[in-house]
């Protein structure tokens, strides 16, 4: 395989894989894999892979020069997006089946990037819907769902565009917490829903790191104590980014509304 890219190239070109998957949401055990079997697909001797929420490193060893070579790679972004995972996955297995060339496989990678399945106006309206499912789930009227799914509406906006800014995901959901709740509060004194409580609940939980938590726990039954016990206090930081910005306008409400 040495025609078509050098040890070097190689280990870039896996990092570039497994980078994109750690910040789309994937596994430890996924990421890990992946890098190794395109490098062992691609003709390394050897390929030692280790790799945590916020870094990746790898080893390889190149059969025709015993060449090792070690690169690390630095993970700054992490977001959920399991269509990227998917077609990642995808691109993984058949570079392992059919190899490509370097310039072919950042080609492919560009192309994942830049794809869209859902438009903003489908995640704004998702985020909505979830929001007012889960208040009528939780017992709410048809007009605490109503308003939950402006709320959720509103919401997904304000996500994107924080996205967009750079803003750290703690920022992001205390000032998310704050909005639900205020919301919530500001329906309730205007009589479109009494049960504000209701409305809050079902609003947030587009926000709880519901796959965060799962894959800390994941990470943590495969034996990767380190990756498992990181996501999972980070999936408990935004958890309570989102209880105290939840709680700020209700503990101000007193002096805002009088709901009390």
């Amino acid at each position: 395989m040495s025609n078509i890219m050098s040890g070097t190239e190689l280990l870039s070109a896996a990092l570039m894989i497994g980078a994109r998957l750690l910040t789309c949401g994937a596994e430890i055990y996924r990421v890990e894999e992946s890098v190794a079997r395109v490098c062992l697909a691609y003709g390394a001797k050897s390929a030692e892979v280790y790799a945590v929420p916020t870094a990746i490193i790898a080893t390889i060893c190149m059969n025709e020069t015993d060449e090792t070579i070690t690169q690390t790679c630095r993970i700054t972004q992490r977001g959920t997006d399991l269509n990227k995972v998917d077609a990642l996955n995808n691109l993984c297995r058949s570079v392992c089946i059919c190899p490509i060339s370097y310039q072919q496989i950042q080609k492919e990678i560009h192309e994942i990037d830049v794809c869209s399945v859902y438009s903003n106006r489908m995640l704004y309206c998702a985020c909505g819907g979830g929001a007012m499912f889960f208040t009528l789930l939780f017992g709410g009227s048809f007009a605490a769902g109503l308003l939950a799914f402006v709320i959720g509406f509103l919401l997904q906006i304000f996500v994107l565009f924080s996205g967009r800014l750079g803003m750290h995901p703690l920022i992001t959901n205390l000032f998310g917490g704050m909005w639900i709740s205020f919301c919530a509060l500001l329906g309730a004194a205007a009589g479109v829903s009494s049960n504000y409580d209701v409305v809050i609940i079902g609003s947030i939980m587009p926000l709880v790191p519901g796959l965060l938590m799962t894959n800390s726990i994941r990470d943590m039954i495969a034996g990767d104590f380190m990756a498992g016990i990181s996501r999972f206090s980070e999936a408990l930081l935004i958890a309570a980014g989102i209880a105290a910005g939840a709680a700020i306008p209700l503990s101000m409400s007193q002096l805002l509304l009088g709901v009390f």
